[in-house]
């Protein structure tokens, strides 16, 4: 039983090691720039769905270079996302029939 609690003791300074740079890596994982390409593969859905949600001015995105290449920041397009999926009954449509 000693003999196992020294060896689990020896792994301490692996096991802090690797924390501390799990925070490191966790940390800025918000703040990443992305391309359209990109963030339709992180949510896994199509590049044509990315260019619908760019029509609305309340998704904040970011234009970079000369070109004024489009550029999504993970944690607003996730914080964006997360607000349409809690106020989705708000914006869903209406016609001359009733609510859907």
């Amino acid at each position: 039983m000693n003999e196992r609690f020294e060896e689990l003791k020896s792994l301490i300074p692996y096991v802090e090691k690797y924390m501390e740079l799990s925070r490191y890596l966790w940390k800025d994982q918000g703040n990443h720039l992305l391309s359209i390409p990109a963030a339709a593969s992180l949510l896994g859905v199509s590049r044509e769905t990315i260019d619908l949600w760019l029509l609305d001015p309340e998704l904040p995105r970011v234009f970079v270079g000369t070109s004024k290449q489009v550029r999504l920041q993970q944690s607003d397009l996730l914080n964006y996302l997360n607000d349409k999926a809690k106020h989705w009954y708000t914006e869903a449509p209406h016609d001359e029939w009733g609510d859907y």
